[in-house]
């Protein structure tokens, strides 16, 4: 589902939703080449709305074998993918109408399907596509909390570590109090954004 790592020099860029823009993502990457130290957190959302899921994919294995401790969440999005996937991958002619829509090969959603992980976590900070549902405890969050919570507020009460996330659209990075918001609308005609931890640096194309 997911995991915790301890990292005494905690050093990451989360990535906010792509949605099959790989040019974006690129241009994001020239970016931040001045960080090739920390590690790579994409929040999820790489399905959808763009015209490039194929290429998107082909980049982020790129970035894999090139980054070998980055993270790919997983978005409500792609798990609309993957289960479509899970349901009809032996029925060979729904699978390939599937893929024909989608627009990607089977190699590339068996790739999503073992890569995708629902949360990080480190010392510092908390890690999903959706946040967390602010009714439960941080060992409670289910897999449908992580990808389809809707909560916009301070999260200090659930845990007093940073909580960065995509999925809510907005005009730009922003937090309310210990909780981020990276999902700044690629895709939908806004912006692909990124946020550098220590550094608290935010960049945007």
């Amino acid at each position: 589902m997911g995991f915790m790592e301890k990292n005494n020099t905690e050093q990451w860029i989360a990535i906010g939703d792509i949605h099959a823009c790989p040019q974006q993502l690129n241009s994001l990457l020239k970016k931040i080449k001045g960080f090739p130290n920390h590690r790579l957190i994409f929040l999820g959302d790489y399905v959808d709305y763009g015209d490039d899921l194929s290429g998107l994919i082909e980049l982020l294995r790129k970035i894999q074998m090139e980054r070998k401790d980055t993270i790919f969440l997983l978005g409500n999005h792609d798990e609309e993918l993957l289960s479509l996937y899970r349901k009809f991958c032996n029925e060979e002619d729904k699978f390939q109408k599937i893929l024909d829509y989608y627009k990607v090969s089977q190699n590339q959603v068996e790739w999503m399907d073992k890569n995708l992980v629902t949360y990080f976590e480190t010392e510092n900070a908390f890690f999903s596509h959706a946040g967390l549902d602010d009714t439960k405890d941080l060992q409670e969050q289910t897999k449908e909390d992580l990808i389809h919570s809707g909560y916009r507020e301070e999260l200090d009460h659930i845990t007093p570590k940073l909580v960065v996330q995509g999925h809510l659209v907005m005009k730009e990075v922003k937090s309310v109090g210990n909780h981020w918001f990276v999902d700044t609308g690629c895709g939908w005609g806004g912006k692909l954004s990124c946020l550098v931890y220590p550094e608290m640096e935010v960049f945007s194309v």
